[in-house]
């Protein structure tokens, strides 16, 4: 079977293009053909890389809006996109491929984006499996004629897949129809081990983590370097450490500078092996403002981490609040202030905490979460 791949996630990697990536390098390893399609950036990722080597077909597209680029660079591109593809389909190549299914990763709504992919699988009649990984929950993000769309596409799907309950059902509140077709399939984790960690010692105090790409208006800085401002905090013997990278790393310094927080706050870079992280912080908070299901809550819970998030995605479906974790019930300055309260006045508990959400992870992490992916692709894909 000839599968195609098309990633429209705005950055070179992450934790999003993880589960793809996994099922495709199963199928080449299974005989099956696998073509990519991946957006131009200015340097192809080294796991893009890995997948070329291994014998996928790698075909880049136009689309990629650099988030730090400035206002007018950005109008410039998308109005030179948009006419681009006026001229041309930017996917063309994946008719020339002739696969047998197309799998579409991004955001729940990113087709709107990416029309003419749609338009030339729905002509072609190819099966599509739709990969979604985010959704926003506390807005509606679309219009009723984008929805209208929306609904066309959801409704062509041979299948819609979704990383957390969550999102499908914000999907269908946005939407105002049953998505038929779904499926939650977990994404895969990336730990050399799944044994828990030792709780590091807090003789020089506790150390919080944040572990996600750096986008506030997704992850939520901002939110908790105003909560930490507070002076009930800044008496406390706690450390922040950022781990991550992104467009907005010079605004969360600004912030960081702004709350007189730089002997308190670290920025840590990415973290390249995440039970080196775990070895040395206590508990992961997670501010966000929504989420799928963020393989770093997974991933510090696999590790023995309690969590404190906000109540967005798939978090409460793997933390009940209080015991593996604590749950701000919204993305907010107050309630994340209440949560991370609770934590601190229970530290103390945090090592037990962490077993509980080590023991509760290990029950709902798919250990093979690509050949889960790969075995629905199959299924749904055309016999040839």
């Amino acid at each position: 079977m000839t599968i195609a791949f098309v990633s429209f996630i705005k950055d070179p990697w992450g934790g999003s293009e993880v589960l793809w990536a996994e099922a495709a390098h199963l199928a080449l390893a299974g005989g099956h053909r696998v073509v990519i399609s991946a957006l131009k950036v200015d340097r192809p990722s080294e796991p893009l890389q890995r997948l070329q080597a291994a014998g996928a077909r790698v075909h880049l597209h136009r689309g990629f809006i650099h988030p730090a680029w400035g206002r007018n660079r950005r109008i410039l591109n998308k109005a030179r996109i948009l006419l681009l593809n006026l001229l041309s389909n930017p996917y063309r190549h994946i008719a020339t491929e002739r696969p047998d299914i197309v799998v579409f990763t991004g955001a729940c709504y990113a087709m709107l984006l990416n029309k003419p992919l749609y338009r030339l699988v729905r002509k072609a009649g190819i099966p599509l499996v739709l990969n979604n990984q985010v959704n926003i929950e506390y807005t509606r993000p679309i219009d009723r004629e984008q929805a209208a769309f929306l609904r066309e596409v959801y409704g062509y799907a041979s299948l819609a897949v979704f990383v957390s309950r969550r999102n499908l059902t914000v999907a269908e509140r946005h939407l105002v129809q049953r998505i038929p077709r779904a499926a939650v399939v977990r994404n895969p984790v990336n730990l050399r081990s799944l044994e828990p960690l030792p709780m590091p010692p807090s003789e020089d105090g506790w150390r919080l983590a944040i572990v996600a790409n750096l986008l506030v208006n997704h992850k939520g800085h901002d939110l908790l370097l105003e909560v930490l401002s507070d002076d009930r905090w800044k008496a406390r013997p706690v450390r922040l450490h950022i781990y991550g990278s992104g467009s907005d790393e010079a605004h969360i310094r600004d912030l960081i500078a702004f709350y007189c927080l730089s002997e308190r706050v670290v920025m840590e870079g990415s973290a390249s092996d995440i039970r080196t992280v775990w070895s040395l912080n206590h508990i992961l908070v997670m501010p966000s403002l929504n989420e799928g299901m963020p393989l770093s809550v997974v991933e510090a819970m696999i590790c023995g981490r309690p969590v404190v998030t906000t109540d967005v995605g798939g978090n409460t479906e793997w933390i009940t609040d209080g015991v593996e974790g604590f749950m701000a019930d919204g993305a907010n300055t107050r309630a994340l202030d209440a949560a991370l309260e609770a934590a601190w006045q229970r530290r103390d508990e945090w090592s037990a905490i962490g077993m509980k959400a080590h023991e509760r992870a290990l029950a709902m992490h798919d250990p093979d979460a690509g050949g889960t992916l790969l075995r629905l692709i199959l299924e749904h894909g055309r016999r040839t």
